[in-house]
Formats: structure tokens, sequence, C-alpha cells
């Protein structure tokens, strides 16, 4: 399918090619303060969209991008806010919702237009095609098998893993759900977040929690792994004081045997649309509990602790 810009009027074999090209001076001289959300244009590919117009979808993605790009070129942190307050999650909506109707390849047009080597920064739609990949990451997984995972979607999230720093917040919160990929036979999931828990163990918990939910005793596995790491054996600040790295990391199966279920991807409740229930297996359980004996975490716990007592 072909891309037209409604900018320069060029027509486009690829998404790729409709996003990195290089429109005319005069069509692209407006500024953020001549039409500071270009609302009217975004709202109305957005209604297009949702008549099935998914050409329209393009487009509103790579006005997005312009937009928030120009905004982070001109340091307006109040336009680029208000932008993402305003349309990230009906974009998000938008592309799940044309993904659930045209299949993987439509979305990995996407990944393959905004991939992170693509550019010198992440684009930023990034988050955007993160939270849709993460969707369909766990939708497979559930409804299928973690063979089905696209092993695209997989690299896609190593590639931002790989390259992320600490203040992009909401992109390093997306990579939660490549815990949904452990197992996979052709990505080792668990190999990736083993080799990345030593740069930082604060993105590994929440991928580890994820991979708990997707196969347990997998994610089991990798935490006893990990936690052999003699990298893995630091002490990190916490509001309720020091801890372990160890301890930290036990937080992951405790999140997944709790109440409380991952609100990432936001903008929706996975578990409730998937119907999805999880019980900590009998054996995990008293593995995870042969651990916190080992590491002398039970000192510091109630006497009948449980394992949600590990949560923090």
């Amino acid at each position: 399918m072909s891309h037209t810009c409604e900018d320069c009027g060029d027509t486009f074999e690829t998404l790729t090619q409709l996003r990195l090209h290089d429109c005319s001076p005069s069509s692209t001289s407006a500024s953020p303060t001549d039409d500071p959300v270009n609302s009217e244009q975004l709202d109305s590919l957005l209604a297009d969209v949702e008549n099935d117009d998914f050409d329209a979808l393009h487009q509103a993605m790579a006005t997005y991008e312009t937009r928030q790009a120009t905004a982070h070129e001109q340091d307006n942190t109040d336009q680029y806010q208000e932008v993402s307050r305003t349309y990230r999650e009906p974009l998000v909506t938008a592309l799940d919702d044309a993904t659930r109707a045209n299949g993987w390849e439509f979305l990995a047009e996407f990944i393959d237009a905004y991939h992170p080597t693509t550019a010198q920064d992440f684009p930023h739609v990034t988050t955007i095609i993160q939270n849709v990949t993460g969707r369909y990451l766990i939708r497979t997984r559930v409804s299928d098998a973690v063979e089905a995972i696209p092993v695209e979607a997989l690299e896609y999230f190593e590639a931002i893993l790989d390259d992320v720093e600490a203040e992009y917040g909401y992109i390093k919160e997306g990579l939660h759900p490549y815990g949904w990929g452990i197992g996979h036979p052709e990505h080792s999931v668990a190999d990736r977040v083993h080799d990345h828990a030593a740069a930082d163990i604060f993105v590994v918990n929440p991928m580890l929690e994820h991979a708990f939910y997707a196969d347990q005793h997998t994610a089991m596995d990798l935490l006893e792994q990990i936690l052999k790491d003699d990298a893995i054996q630091h002490t990190i600040r916490h509001p309720s004081g020091e801890i372990t790295e160890v301890r930290h990391l036990l937080d992951a199966p405790a999140g997944a045997a709790s109440d409380f279920w991952p609100t990432i991807p936001r903008y929706w409740e996975w578990h409730e649309e998937l119907e999805y229930d999880f019980e900590l297996a009998d054996d995990v359980a008293q593995r995870i509990r042969a651990l916190v004996r080992e590491h002398g975490i039970d000192e510091d716990l109630p006497e009948d602790w449980e394992i949600t007592d590990l949560t923090l």
C-alpha cells in the first residue's frame, strides 16, 4: 500500500520512506506558535481511522511524530506534554484496533518505520508502538502460544532495551511486557533480561513479573539464575530504606501473586479483556521461600509470612 504525504503530496511505497522523506520548506514552515497542536488535522485523521480508513492512521502517526519532534527541538515542554496527553491514548487505541483488524503485518510496518535504529534518538511515537506491541505479545501468548509471537516484536523490545536510558521513563515502562516472550524458541528473552540485570535492576523487576504471568516455572528458573550472579549483590535505595538487589527482585513473583495487576500496557485492563487468572504454583512458592531463607530475608518478615509479604 502506498502512502501520501499530506504536506507535500509526494507518494511513497513504504511507511519508512514517508517518515524519513524531506518535505519542502514551504510546506512545513509552520511553527508551533502558529499551530501549537494542529488539533484539527489530527482530529480529522483519527475520525477517518474510526471509519476504517487505515491509511489515515499512517498520516496521523506521522503528524504526531512531526509535531512532537518540533516541540522537542524548540524545547517547548508545554506543547509536547499537551499533544501527548491529548493524542497518545487515542492513537494507541486506533493502532490497536487497526492491528486487530488487519493482523501483525500492519503493526510490523510501523515498527519498521519508527524503529529505534532509524534515528539517533527514539522516535516520539515509540511509546504508542510499544503499547500496541505489548498488547499483541500478551494476546498472542494467552490465545496461542509463545511460538506464535513474531520474533520481530521481541527484537523491537530488545533494540529499545539496549539503548534506553534513565530519563526515558515512559519508554522504560513500555518494556515491561517483554517478559511475556520468555521461553520463545527463536529469541531468548531470559538471556537478555539476565544480561540487563546488572545494568538496570529497576526495569528488570517488572519485566520479570510479566514473565511470571506468562510462564511462572521458566520465570522462576530465570530469577534463580539472576540471583546467583555476582553482579547482582549490591545495595540499592528504596523508600523503605536500603535493600539488596536480591530483595528487590523478589518483589517480581510477589507482585504476580498479589491482587494487583500490572497497569502496563497503559489504557488497557488486559486481565479483564482476556479473562486471565493467575495462581502461584506450590512448587514455585517453595522455591521462592528457599531463596528468602538462603539470603536471610526472612529475618525481616513476619513469622507466618506469605509470598505477598515480599511486595515492595
